[in-house]
């Protein structure tokens, strides 16, 4: 179990939701949206194929483990 400040495909989602908001400021999107969507569907498949351990308070956690949030030692 890892926190959730240490996961990659929570860091790269906030990325994607700064970058969005940047670019709602701005008026303008720097690429196609369409374009956007697939570049991060892309990103999530890939960070989600390189890591395997959930974070710790999701349901994942708590199948491990038997209870919510709990870390496994």
């Amino acid at each position: 179990m890892k926190n959730w400040w240490m996961s990659k495909t929570v860091w790269l989602n906030v990325l994607a939701g700064l970058v969005a908001i940047v670019q709602a400021l701005q008026g303008q999107p720097w690429i196609n949206p369409e374009i956007q969507v697939f570049i991060l569907a892309v990103l999530n498949a890939l960070v989600r194929l390189l890591t395997n351990t959930a974070i710790t308070g999701t349901p994942a956690a708590k199948a491990v483990t038997g209870k919510p949030g709990a870390k496994k030692k």
